[in-house]
């Protein structure tokens, strides 16, 4: 399977820190909503290289 995009991974790091910080700050729905994205776009991301690497 195709690894990750440095652009993407740096994304990835940057959202899971605002996620700590939201976290740390006690803004729960925030979290929760950020939490989610986070996953459908790691979810997203990696159908979508699956997919590539199988064409």
């Amino acid at each position: 399977m195709q690894q990750m995009s440095k652009t993407m991974g740096w994304l990835m790091l940057a959202l899971n820190v605002v996620l700590l910080i939201l976290i740390g700050t006690m803004h729960n729905m925030a979290t929760m909503w950020l939490m989610v994205l986070i996953m459908t776009l790691d979810a997203v991301t990696g159908l979508f290289a699956l997919i590539c690497h199988s064409i």
